[in-house]
């Protein structure tokens, strides 16, 4: 009897792991957006996210004591790497602004104090945007690529390449347990860029799932340490946030 109970543990042991190797890039994808929060999340309106964050520049851990994003979505998207829909970034060092960058679908505007100034390259859309590239993989044009399955701090996650209509290409790494993107990595002008992602809460009304830690990596060094401790999604922004000022 154990004989036989041991042998229906080890077959439907194997049929599970055939079945998650069967998986095809286009279903971990759709997984991935359901788990998110399915359609509030593949087409959100706005997001606005405050918390904190350490930001490792020229060898010196500037602690940013309040830190801010204001984001209106595109309807569309078909390069990764351009900035598109509206978005604002604000960090503050204790009282002091350390940098401020806005775009406002037409113009980008910024503010960098001294040691800003010195890392202004990080700070340049190109090097920034891929995230939200996800949300479109089933439209026309894009392709997407199973790789190799890795860990992210030891969470055993399926990768996917996404390659956008303007052949921009980026990596996910996709929790094979919560479908959560715990990873993603794209080459940039100054070098490879990763971000991992932990502590995921879901909003409820609507649906959508937020990671509140983050951390940012450039040529395998780390740049960054984000912990929104706040998000909210879907509220109205004011178009006079993201103006100069």
């Amino acid at each position: 009897m154990r004989v036989k109970i041991l042998i229906i543990i080890i077959t439907l042991f194997l049929a599970a792991s055939i079945s998650a190797q069967e998986l095809t890039p286009l279903e971990i994808a759709k997984k991935t957006i359901a788990a998110a929060g399915g359609e509030t999340w593949r087409s959100p309106k706005t997001l606005q996210l405050s918390g904190t964050a350490t930001l490792f520049w020229n060898g010196t851990a500037h602690k940013m004591t309040e830190y801010k994003m204001w984001r209106i979505f595109p309807s569309a998207n078909d390069d990764a790497r351009n900035a598109n829909g509206k978005v604002r970034f604000d960090a503050l060092e204790g009282e002091n602004l350390f940098f401020r960058i806005s775009f406002d679908g037409k113009n980008t505007a910024q503010f960098l104090s001294d040691e800003a100034k010195k890392q202004e390259e990080l700070l340049r859309w190109g090097n920034n945007f891929g995230f939200s590239i996800f949300r479109f993989v089933e439209n026309e044009g894009f392709q997407i690529v199973r790789l190799p399955d890795d860990k992210i701090d030891g969470f055993v996650c399926y990768f996917i390449k996404i390659i956008d209509p303007k052949k921009s290409e980026t990596i996910f790494g996709v929790d094979r347990k919560t479908f959560y993107i715990r990873y993603a990595a794209f080459k940039t002008p100054i070098g490879f860029h990763q971000r991992i992602y932990d502590d995921f809460k879901m909003n409820k009304n609507p649906r959508f799932v937020q990671p509140r830690s983050l951390r940012v990596f450039t040529e395998g060094v780390k740049i960054a340490d984000v912990f929104w401790s706040d998000f909210k999604v879907d509220e109205p922004i004011a178009d006079e946030v993201f103006m100069a000022n």
